[in-house]
Order: structure tokens, then sequence, then C-alpha cells
């Protein structure tokens, strides 16, 4: 994948710093985008980018680290979240492998994962941490 054009669901739009709506074209916003945007096609679920939209059956796109070759090229590692609908039993476990493998056949960079337990309004619902590998770079 690479930073690839416009404003998607991931939010490539958003208020600026006096109201007015700021378009986010740069190389790592095209890149939140093009990846939230894969991950709804490929799972169905919703993909909150922002931790107040988390919800039970979604995924979760947190801040990447990154590593730039030069001012126009760069990788990024994306922490995500499979959340599951709980609760944390063998369904709730095989319905996130089925999820996780569904990426890996799309041929998502998908480097590791591990389970965790995540918690939202009181409630532990099951979840895989994920960390999935991507470049982005300007024309």
């Amino acid at each position: 994948m690479s930073g690839g054009g416009g404003s998607g669901p991931g939010g490539g739009t958003g208020p600026g710093p006096g109201g007015p709506t700021v378009t986010y074209t740069d190389l790592f916003n095209e890149a939140l985008d093009d990846l939230s945007t894969t991950l709804k096609t490929i799972t169905g679920l919703p993909v909150a980018i922002d931790p107040r939209q988390i919800t039970t059956s979604c995924v979760f796109i947190d801040a990447p680290t990154f590593d730039a070759w030069n001012y126009n090229i760069v990788r990024l590692d994306f922490p995500v979240k499979i959340i599951g609908s709980g609760p944390g039993n063998l369904d709730a476990l095989r319905d996130i492998f089925r999820i996780m493998a569904l990426l890996l056949a799309k041929n998502v960079a998908v480097k590791s994962g591990s389970p965790v337990i995540v918690s939202i309004g009181g409630a532990e619902y099951p979840a895989y941490d994920l960390l999935i590998s991507m470049q982005a770079q300007t024309a």
C-alpha cells in the first residue's frame, strides 16, 4: 500500500485549529486512510482511528512508528486491534482468527499478533494486537 489519494472513511479531514475543515493529504495521513479503507473492506467491521470511537466488534488503528528512507518514502508499523464481540470464549476467538486469516489472505502485511483483553464501558472483550507494516510515499 502507498499513500493514495483523498480523504476516506479513516478521517482524512478534520477541524482545524480555528474551526474550519482541514484536508490531510500528506503521506502519513493518506497511509492511515488507505489502511483504514483496506481493513474496512476486508473485515466488514467498523474501523476506529480515534479511541473515542472504539466499540465491540471493530478494528482500531493506533498511531504508527515509522522509519524514513528519505523525504518522500517511509515504512510505517501500525498497531491494530481486532476487537471481538465477547464474551471471551472459543466462539469469539475463532471469529477473531477468521478475521486475521482474511487479512493474511489479502496480503495485508501483518508482522505479528498477540491476544489481549480490551475494556469498553467496564466490560472486558477479547482482542488481538496486530502489527501491520506498510510503505507510504509521495509522487
